[in-house]
């Protein structure tokens, strides 16, 4: 029977090594001050992507909140997740820095295939947000895919974690249970903002209906466009018309003939304060109601001025603003336009 157990060989220093089998994990063995300092680490790299995770959640709520209710809203709720999780991918790149040493060399220009792209989507984002174009969805495509480009860039140029201890836990901000958070907690959180906006709701007449109408004027960035057929009881909306005015917001008033005479003092303080007021040409067609649309994005449909009490045809006052109703919305707007360049001009005395 032959003996399993060889010798050492001649030259050895008799010492066992484990064979391939045994398992004696490196991290056994580490410096108890070096894996001290590594678990330090590992906590505030996790902190970080927390963060990261915590702002892509912001972008998915603005993208459900758009789409249920407030498309304006819902662009500036992604650009806050944009902006938190850009600056704490950044910051992860620093702590891995530090922690790991100089980062893998050659990879911040042979990964620019993720990083100019996900500047481009910055650029539309920034598009959307402050230009007058009422396709506000190219923001949110932008929004959305800027999350993966740029944070895959900047985690593919930081070295692997050294080990900690056995059984530590890992997050990545793009791993399944991160993505199934973010969409699960960020169209949750969508709701609720969508069901606490008056971004997209019927808000009936009267004082309510002016208040809410005022509080959109004094909101708008860019532009106003209003046609109206009464001006009644008209105190806040006239204000928040001045102040837009006042801040350099591009305000246009369409009326009938017939407000001239009814409404002769509020049309006058429109004149007054150097808002331009129209009259509607005689051919308007029947079906037009008044609305308003506010930065080509926001309209107020459904009233003849907001009265406390009913009017023949009159309907209760709606905001729409979901970004499902886009192109509703921009041919409104674009049927303003038509028939502003087709009205008469007032001048500063509007006519007995």
């Amino acid at each position: 029977m032959t003996d399993t157990h060889s010798a050492p060989e001649s030259g050895s220093s008799g010492q066992i090594h484990p064979s391939p089998d045994d398992s004696f994990p490196e991290y056994e063995y580490m410096d108890p001050e070096v894996r001290q300092r590594n678990e330090q680490f590992a906590m505030i790299a996790m902190s970080i992507v927390f963060v990261m995770i915590l702002g892509m959640i912001f972008g998915m709520s603005g993208l459900t909140s758009a789409f249920m209710a407030d498309q304006v809203k819902g662009l500036r709720i992604m650009g806050w997740g944009m902006a938190i999780f850009s600056a704490s991918s950044l910051l992860h790149l620093l702590v891995s820095r530090i922690w790991r040493g100089s980062l893998l060399p050659g990879l911040a220009s042979r990964n620019s295939y993720l990083l100019v792209p996900s500047l481009v989507c910055v650029i539309a984002y920034l598009y959307a947000l402050f230009s007058d174009t009422a396709f506000v969805f190219v923001g949110f495509i932008g929004g959305n895919l800027f999350f993966p480009l740029f944070g895959k860039y900047i985690l593919s140029m930081e070295r692997p974690e050294p080990p900690v201890r056995a059984g530590s836990f890992h997050l990545s901000p793009f791993s399944r249970v991160s993505l199934a958070t973010v969409v699960l907690v960020g169209i949750i959180v969508g709701l609720g903002i969508g069901m606490d906006s008056a971004g997209s709701q019927s808000i009936g007449r009267g004082l309510f209906a002016r208040t809410v109408v005022s509080e959109k004027l004094l909101q708008s960035r860019k532009s106003v466009h209003m046609i109206i057929f009464r001006f009644i009881k008209p105190y806040r909306i006239l204000e928040a018309l001045r102040q837009d005015q006042s801040r350099g917001v591009r305000i246009q008033v369409l009326v009938r003939p017939e407000t001239l005479k009814e409404d002769r003092d509020a049309v006058h303080t429109l004149l007054t304060a150097g808002i331009p007021v129209r009259i509607l040409p005689s051919d308007t067609p029947k079906w037009l109601r008044p609305y308003t649309v506010l930065d080509g994005r926001i309209l107020l449909q459904g009233s003849k001025g907001w009265s406390d009490t009913p009017i023949p045809f009159q309907k209760q006052l709606s905001v729409q603003a979901t970004l499902l109703l886009f192109e509703r919305i921009r041919k409104m707007d674009y049927n303003f336009k038509v028939i502003w360049d087709h009205s008469t001009p007032l001048s500063s005395h509007p006519p007995s």
